[in-house]
C-alpha cells in the first residue's frame, strides 16, 4: 500500500471511530428531546378525546404519574451518567413548575393560539389585543 493510500486509510479510520461517538452523543440527545415531548404532550392535553372534560387534576395527576415513573427509570433504568443528571435536572424544574404548568385546565374564557397552541385569555370582545389608549 502506498504511503498516501495508508494516510488516508488512516485518517478515515480516524473519521469513522469520530461518528461512533457522535451516533452515541445523537442517541442520547433523542431520548432526551423524547422525555420533552413527553410532557408537552401531557401538558397540552391531546389524550383527551374531543368534548372530554380535562381539568387541572386531571393534567395534575398525569403529570405526576410521569414523573414518578421517570423517577424509577433514575434509580432502575440504564442510564449514563449524563442522563441521569440530565433526567434530575429536568424532574426538579418540573416539580417546582408543576403548579404553574397544571393552573390553567380548569379556567373559562381560554382560547388557543392557532399558530403555537397558547393558551391566552380573551378580553371582552373576543380580542386578545388591548385596546389602545388615547393620549
Amino acid at each position: 500500500m502506498s504511503p498516501l493510500c495508508a494516510q488516508k486509510l488512516a485518517r478515515l479510520q480516524i473519521i469513522v471511530a469520530e461518528r461512533a461517538t457522535w451516533a452515541d452523543q445523537l442517541a442520547q440527545v433523542k431520548r432526551l428531546h423524547g422525555w420533552l415531548l413527553e410532557v408537552e404532550h401531557l401538558l397540552d392535553a391531546s389524550p383527551a378525546q374531543a368534548g372530554a372534560a380535562v381539568s387541572n387534576a386531571l393534567v395534575g395527576s398525569r403529570l405526576d404519574s410521569w414523573r414518578q415513573q421517570m423517577a424509577t427509570r433514575l434509580s432502575d433504568g440504564p442510564l449514563s451518567e449524563q442522563e441521569r443528571e440530565y433526567l434530575t435536572e429536568f424532574l426538579q424544574v418540573l416539580s417546582n413548575l408543576r403548579p404553574y404548568l397544571v393552573q390553567c385546565y380548569d379556567r373559562t374564557g381560554m382560547a388557543i393560539c392557532c399558530a403555537t397552541d397558547a393558551r391566552s385569555p380573551i378580553t371582552s370582545g373576543g380580542s386578545r389585543m388591548l385596546p389602545i389608549g388615547s393620549n
